[in-house]
């Protein structure tokens, strides 16, 4: 008996000794708009021809676009080094686009050259996935629009996002 009760303990013990753990390997889009969190979904990653990357998540009535140069080489995430920074507000090349739909209009900010302001920092790239972090002030494109003038984003981070 007592051998049998040692061995129920040591079996119980062990079972009981479990944990589960949950891995997300999902892609992740979320921020801080205009100091309320943001996360967007349908997150997708698309090369274009001339070595144009677009990272793009979206909501029910909400896109946000960063428009970047694709990295040259492969950034590890554990070589602060690779990670390059690309500034927003200074090129055509680079920019974020944020829109907003409802019932009846479209409302488009953009940065550009001397419009709009933030970065893009890219901090893991191996040509099939991209991670990294983002902030950026967009201004509305339409500045005869009632909606507000400039939309703000901080905080952003993008991670494992599959590029097509």
């Amino acid at each position: 008996m007592k051998k049998f009760l040692f061995l129920f303990t040591i079996v119980a013990s062990m079972v009981s000794c479990g944990e589960d753990i949950k891995v997300n390997n999902y892609a992740v889009f979320q921020g801080d708009k205009d100091n309320g969190f943001w996360q967007g979904g349908n997150v997708k990653g698309t090369l274009e021809i001339g070595n144009k990357l677009t990272i793009q998540a979206s909501t029910l009535n909400e896109t946000v676009a960063l428009k970047l140069p694709a990295p040259s080489t492969p950034i590890d995430s554990k070589n602060p080094a690779t990670y390059v920074t690309y500034p927003l507000g200074t090129s055509l090349t680079r920019k974020a686009i944020y829109t907003l739909t409802d019932s009846s209009n479209l409302y488009t900010y953009e940065t550009a050259i001397g419009v709009g302001d933030g970065e893009v920092v890219i901090s893991q790239y191996d040509g099939s996935t991209i991670s990294g972090t983002f902030r950026f002030k967009a201004v509305n494109t339409d500045p005869e629009s009632l909606a507000q003038k400039e939309v703000y984003f901080q905080n952003g981070v993008f991670y494992r996002v599959p590029i097509n």
